[in-house]
Formats: structure tokens, C-alpha cells, sequence
């Protein structure tokens, strides 16, 4: 039985012969198709393509395809997005991981005892673990409960750009008539007030004033509030009053079913081994894995070891992880420091780009293939038998793929 890839030309050729000529023109342009197991999915742009494909080319599509022992699949990309999304930010649809059950356990408590227990309540993580979901989730609930002014949501560049300067307006301004009518605030990415005396200065006065009215304070940024740099310390103290809560990076069993939740039938028609190591060497967080279900819904043939990094890019990441500069790792110095780093920067080469192992070698002072081979063979196998340097792979990964323009977003 041929590959379902292999079919593509010959099932478009033939229903180019027998769709009309118009027709034809029109809807084959818009089909894109994509490899499953002993099946091809035609993926369509919208309900009204879908539904012109099933009228008039689904089943010649599968008489042509039976003839290869191939089944058919058709999906409409927006059909599937819209399906992903309806409820997306909320506690039935937040993907449970042993990282963030903490996490959901103290929003669903702040939302059954508003300002009573973990007040404030802080969630802290890695961009892509659940954060924005999770506050998303609490102000949906309170909606839910007492109605639309329930809530007043901000997120971090948003107040320094707009809510600090109105406000710093005193009187009584229609946001500031919002939050005293709200029961819960919600603040996302916190870390943005970095550096930002009159945002920091008006959050500050905020918590105060929420906390006198016994209103719910929810907010999340990337580190503890001990840790955030740029934030003054008596609105770090603010921020710490209450509970701080982690949430670990996703694991790769919850990252996939964020994919196949995404994608659909796309997903499931991939074969689970290779949808794994999809996920496993480009989607290390949560906005990752939406960035390649994507790719997938668009009809691309994503595989592993193509171009979505630029080696200067990994050297970039990983010198600075290992306090390194980018030439020592690219040079042929053999301190152990820069030789565990160059292994890195080599295993996650051979993931992110589709350079050959000569290429890589020439990049990282003229080593040979066999020698490249060995080092990526190192690395992985330290990652296999490493948890910890498994995450940071997994961090480093994320860093490069989200300072990567890479004309898909």
C-alpha cells in the first residue's frame, strides 16, 4: 500500500478531472491536504468550503483513494478553532498536569470564599503553563455567579499603557466606579511594571483600597514576588501577602492532548509517535503547542528537524543560560562548562534547524560529522537519564521558538 503522502498528486489530478472546470479551478486551490495513517485529511478553510467539498468532491475523493486501500477525513479549519475555543477559559477546559493542581485548587477556593482565603492569590510560572487560563477561568466564574461588572480584568502592558494614567486621575472615573462595583480583580502578567514608578505606584494604592472593600485579588507574573525584578518592595510585599502558588512547565502527555484538542481529527490521524516527538521537540509549553496545532489546521506537513530556529538564535539562548558568549561555545575551547553547553546547543540545532551534521559541525569551529553525531548522542542521552537538564532543554527550547519570528503567527 503506498504512502498516503505519495496520493496527494494523483487524487488532485483526478478530481481535477472530474469536478468542473470552474469548480475545480476554485476548490482544489483551497484544499490543503495532510497524511494520516492509511488516510488523507482534506483540511478547508471555513464551513462553506467544507460543505462545498463534501457536495461535490468527498466522494470521488474516497472512490479515488480506495483504489490505494486509503481512507479520507474531511475537516474544516475554522470548525475545529471554533470548537477549541468555545469555553476556553475555564475550569472544565483547563488541562489537569501534577504541576498546576495547586494552582486550580486555590482559584476554584478564592472563587467559593472571595477575599476570605488567598487574598491576594499569585500564580507564578513559565510563559505557557496555565496562568492566563486559570484567571480567565476565576473571571468567567464570577461572572457567571453576579454578572458582567462582577470583574475588572487588566494585564500588565496594558495597565502600564492606559489604566495607570487613568488612575492616576483622581475623582470619580468611570474605571475607578468599575473596581469598587467589582467583587474580584484580576491582573495578568505583572512582571510588565517593571521599571514603571507611576504603574507600580497606582497598583500599589489598587491593592490597598481592594483589600479595605474585601474584594478578591488574583494576579499572575513569571516569577514569585520576591523574585520580580523592577518591582518596588512594598508593592513586592503587596503582591506576597497572600498565597503565592507554582505552576510547573506542562507534561508532554498534557501538551498533547492541548494538540489533539486543538486540531481534532488532524491530530488523530498522525501517527502517536511521531505527534510526540512533535510536541516533545517543538512545543515545550502551552503557546508553543497552539502555535503548531497552526500549522497543522493550515494544512502544513510539520516534521521535526526543519527550519524554525537559526543556529545563531540556539547559540544566543544557550550561552546565556550557561553564562557563556556565543563564541566560546562556536569555538574549539574544551572546558567541560562549554563542552556540556555545546552539546546542548548541537542536540537542540539538530531539532530546531535543518542543518546536516557537517553544517552544524562547520558552525561550532569545523568539527566533523562523527564528532557532531557523539555530541548529540551525549546530550541525549544526559537528557534521557536528567530530569532536571530535560527541563532546561525544555526551557531553552521555549526561549528560542518565542524570540523566533517565524512569519506564522
Amino acid at each position: 500500500m503506498r504512502a498516503p503522502e505519495s496520493l496527494i498528486p494523483e487524487v488532485t489530478a483526478g478530481l481535477a478531472q472530474r469536478l468542473p472546470g470552474p469548480l475545480a479551478d476554485v476548490l482544489l486551490a483551497a484544499v490543503r491536504w495532510r497524511p494520516g495513517q492509511n488516510r488523507l485529511v482534506a483540511v478547508l478553510p471555513n464551513q462553506v468550503w467544507y460543505e462545498l467539498f463534501r457536495e461535490h468532491a468527498e466522494e470521488s475523493a474516497r472512490e479515488l483513494l480506495a483504489a490505494h486501500q486509503c481512507g479520507l477525513h474531511v475537516a474544516s479549519r475554522q470548525g475545529v478553532e471554533v470548537e477549541s475555543r468555545d469555553g476556553q477559559r475555564r475550569f472544565a477546559t483547563f488541562l489537569k498536569d501534577p504541576g498546576n493542581q495547586l494552582a486550580l485548587a486555590a482559584c476554584r477556593r478564592v472563587v467559593e470564599a472571595p477575599g476570605i482565603e488567598h487574598n491576594p492569590l499569585y500564580l507564578h510560572g513559565q510563559p505557557g503553563s496555565g496562568k492566563t487560563h486559570l484567571l480567565g477561568a476565576v473571571a468567567a466564574d464570577f461572572r457567571a455567579m453576579l454578572g458582567e461588572q462582577a470583574v475588572v480584568e487588566f494585564n500588565g502592558p496594558g495597565f502600564v499603557a492606559r489604566e495607570a494614567q487613568q488612575l492616576a486621575e483622581r475623582g470619580a472615573t468611570p474605571l475607578r466606579l468599575a473596581i469598587s462595583h467589582a467583587a474580584a480583580i484580576v491582573f495578568d502578567q505583572v512582571d510588565a511594571l517593571a521599571g514603571r514608578a507611576l504603574a507600580q505606584e497606582e497598583l500599589f494604592h489598587l491593592i490597598n483600597s481592594c483589600m479595605e472593600r474585601g474584594q478578591q485579588l488574583v494576579f499572575a507574573g513569571s516569577a514569585p514576588p520576591r523574585k520580580l525584578a523592577g518591582i518596588e518592595d512594598r508593592l513586592i510585599t503587596r503582591l506576597g501577602w497572600g498565597l503565592a502558588v507554582p505552576i510547573e512547565p506542562p507534561l508532554t502527555e498534557t501538551r498533547l492532548a492541548l494538540l489533539r484538542q486543538i486540531a481534532g481529527p488532524i491530530a488523530e490521524a498522525m501517527d502517536p509517535a511521531e505527534l510526540t516527538k512533535l510536541v516533545d521537540t517543538l512545543a515545550p509549553d502551552m503557546h508553543q503547542v497552539a502555535k503548531l496545532a497552526e500549522r497543522l489546521l493550515e494544512g502544513e506537513r510539520v516534521v521535526t528537524g526543519t527550519d524554525v530556529a537559526s543556529f545563531d538564535r540556539i547559540l544566543q539562548v544557550v550561552a546565556e543560560r550557561y553564562d557563556l558568549r556565543p563564541g566560546d561555545i562556536a569555538g574549539k575551547r574544551r572546558l567541560r562548562q562549554v563542552a556540556q553547553a555545546r552539546q546542548v546547543a548541537l542536540l537542540l540545532g539538530r531539532r530546531l534547524t535543518a542543518h546536516s551534521l557537517d553544517a552544524l559541525g562547520g558552525m561550532v569551529g569545523g568539527r566533523d560529522h562523527s564528532t557532531v553525531l557523539y555530541s548529540i548522542r551525549q546530550a541525549e542521552e544526559r537528557v534521557a537519564k536528567d530530569p532536571e537538564l530535560a527541563r532546561e532543554v525544555g526551557e531553552l527550547t521555549q526561549a528560542i521558538l518565542g524570540g523566533e519570528d517565524h512569519g506564522r503567527e
